[in-house]
């Protein structure tokens, strides 16, 4: 099984702890988006059942099999597999969700939550996003949700536990500090474009980033996403989706670098941490976040460490979308503008923070999510 598939059954057995056999647990078949808002084909599903995804209640690839759900083997003969469970949510109290991995868009899937949640019995969404509109909206149609940081679980128990072990990762100190910052950057389209507003306030020449030409999803060019960009393209990297690695074996910008400036997915709307954040964890490095105000508190909340000892990290409660842009350039500026020697001292410097960091994601986080799991479901 896959990582997603590990995590699927892993929610079912704690929503069986609280609920019995009275609920039925749907996932979505592929966990990401279509950016465009286009309806994913299928010759089986009735597309009135979905949006921009369809939901899968059961793993099989026949009509005629048998499957581990709610906590017993089922015959699959007498359900339709191709609608997900469907059928046989209308024989249960409560319908679980999961929407653990990808940020809730009601507007991309209006044809989902219209036509599925609404038409049946209790909904219940997992899900993974914080001081979100879309989940006070999906409140106010009765559907009732349940936060858990499910890519913190994700990354420590299945994408980089690994790493751990690795001596060139846990002896961070003897890799050597080539460069200032880094700020990767694979898609910057809609709503990713602040990323290229971002590079427009650094001075480029003291860090490494990446900026292609265009955006490898829409195929946009880089002067039509945003017509008053600066910033040469460039590039140090491959550009494909590398979400659950980590190039450690030789040395390269990813892992040479002081300062992890973190662009995750969305800048404004809500908090919904992903891989990224795990990456510098990972390395041992210090990063700033480009994501919504309180985004280091969420972090601070589950245990995690920053570095307001050594720069203003009052960022984090700016209200004003540019100001803490700025805020933040004027911290990846200042580290630019200091000697790799002096970068050298302030890593000793944090070395306990770092540390802390580490151990933490690996020893404590994987308890920590899944026991918030299972408090928000009993709490229901």
């Amino acid at each position: 099984m896959q990582p997603y598939e590990f995590i699927n059954h892993i929610l079912e057995d704690i929503i069986a702890e609280s609920f019995n056999d009275n609920f039925c647990f749907l996932y979505f078949d592929d966990v990401r988006y279509d950016n465009n808002g286009e309806f994913f084909e299928s010759s089986v599903l009735d597309k009135s059942f979905t949006g921009c995804r369809y939901l899968g209640g059961v793993d099989v690839e026949a009509v005629e099999s048998w499957v581990y759900h709610n906590n017993r083997w089922i015959s699959t003969t007498s359900i339709n597999p191709y609608l997900g469970g469907v059928m046989l949510r209308n024989k249960y109290d409560f319908n679980f969700y999961n929407h653990s991995f990808e940020p809730i868009y009601l507007d991309l899937d209006r044809k989902f939550y219209n036509h599925i949640l609404k038409k049946h019995s209790l909904g219940i969404m997992l899900h993974s996003e914080y001081n979100s509109r879309d989940l006070v909206q999906l409140e106010k149609q009765g559907i009732k949700n349940v936060h858990w940081f499910s890519h913190a679980y994700l990354c420590s128990e299945f994408y980089f536990k690994h790493y751990q072990k690795l001596k060139m990762v846990t002896d961070y100190k003897i890799r050597p500090l080539l460069h200032p910052w880094i700020c990767t950057n694979r898609l910057i389209d809609i709503p990713r474009d602040y990323r290229i507003k971002f590079l427009n306030l650094l001075d480029t020449s003291k860090g490494v980033y990446s900026l292609l030409d265009k955006d490898p999803h829409t195929d946009r060019k880089l002067e039509n996403i945003y017509p008053n960009n600066k910033v040469k393209p460039h590039s140090f990297d491959v550009h494909e989706n590398h979400s659950a690695e980590i190039k450690i074996d030789e040395l390269t910008p990813w892992n040479t670098s002081f300062l992890h400036i973190v662009n995750e997915t969305i800048w404004q709307d809500k908090i919904h941490f992903t891989e990224k954040v795990f990456k510098p964890i990972v390395l041992h490095q210090p990063f700033v976040v480009l994501q919504a105000p309180g985004s280091l508190a969420y972090l601070h909340s589950y245990g995690f460490k920053t570095f307001g000892d050594w720069w203003d990290e009052g960022y984090d409660a700016i209200q004003d979308p540019w100001q803490r842009m700025q805020a933040i350039a004027d911290i990846v500026n200042s580290i630019g503008n200091k000697s790799l020697d002096e970068l050298e001292t302030m890593r000793m410097e944090m070395a306990s923070v770092l540390e802390h960091n580490f151990r933490h994601f690996y020893e404590n986080i994987p308890a920590i999510c899944l026991d918030e799991l299972r408090k928000g479901i009993a709490n229901l």
